[in-house]
């Protein structure tokens, strides 16, 4: 029996894929917006009902480095994953998701 592929971040969140796409090419990290067209949306982390941490790979993958987009407040601080070549999950501080859309039916309370 094989697992279904979790769907693209971009299906589930397109404002905030299109965010972090248009805020990492204006910092100059090009390779970094291409990753972000491509992550997976795996989910909320569940520790809990309000946490704001967003799960783009397997829990396991998450590694200790962050980086934050904003100078003044950070909206979205993205956590690489143990090869520094994508991004394990992000903290959304500050970000309109917009409605909660069918592919994400645990959305944390307090998300918009």
């Amino acid at each position: 029996m094989s697992e279904t592929e979790p769907p693209l971040l971009a299906d589930v969140y397109p404002a905030l894929v299109s965010f972090l796409d248009a805020a990492l090419v204006s910092e100059g990290e090009s390779a970094l917006a291409q990753i972000v067209v491509d992550l997976r949306f795996h989910g909320w982390c569940g520790c809990s009902p309000t946490c704001t941490y967003l799960r783009t790979a397997p829990t396991d993958r998450a590694d200790s480095t962050w980086i934050h987009l904003d100078d003044e407040a950070p909206r979205v601080w993205l956590q690489f994953d143990r090869d520094h070549t994508s991004f394990a999950g992000m903290e959304i501080c500050e970000f309109d998701l917009g409605p909660a859309p069918a592919l994400d039916l645990d959305r944390p309370s307090g998300m918009g």
